[in-house]
C-alpha cells in the first residue's frame, strides 16, 4: 500500500502537540497561532510523501508531521517548500530513507525537538 497520508487521528495527535500550554495551536515554522479550520493550516510531511505517495509506514505518523500556516503554495508550507536548504537545516524536510524520530526539529522559539510516533516532542533521540 502507498500512501503516507495522515489519518485524522494522526492530525489530531499533531495538532494537540503542536499547541502550547494555553491551547493556542501554533506553527511550527514562525510560532503564529493556527486557526484549526480546514484549508486554514496544513501538516508539513518532514519527509515527502513522493509523487503517488511512500510505501515507508511510518510517513504518516505523528513525528514526520509538523503543524504550519498554509498549503504546499500559500503561507508558511509554501515558505518551507520554496526554501528546502533552509527548511532541512532545521528539520522540516528530511531524506528519503531517514527516520524522522532520529532528526530533530528546530521550533520556531528555536527549541531543538526529537518528535514520537505517539505525538510528543522530547529533548533526546528516542533509543
Amino acid at each position: 500500500m502507498t500512501s503516507g497520508a495522515f489519518t485524522p487521528k494522526t492530525r489530531w495527535i499533531i495538532i494537540a502537540r503542536d499547541t502550547d500550554d494555553d491551547g493556542v495551536p501554533r506553527c511550527q515554522w514562525c510560532g503564529e497561532p493556527v486557526r484549526i479550520d480546514w484549508g486554514e493550516y496544513s501538516l508539513q510531511h518532514r519527509r515527502a510523501r513522493g509523487m503517488g505517495g511512500s510505501k515507508l509506514a511510518d510517513t504518516g505518523q505523528a513525528h514526520n508531521g509538523a503543524l504550519v500556516h498554509g498549503s504546499a503554495t500559500t503561507g508558511c508550507h509554501h515558505y518551507i517548500e520554496s526554501h528546502p536548504k533552509e527548511a532541512a537545516e532545521r528539520g522540516f524536510r528530511i531524506p528519503q530513507g531517514s527516520n524522522p524520530a532520529r532528526i530533530p526539529l528546530i521550533r520556531w522559539d528555536g527549541r531543538k525537538v526529537y518528535l514520537t510516533a505517539d505525538g510528543r516532542a522530547v529533548d533526546n533521540p528516542p533509543d
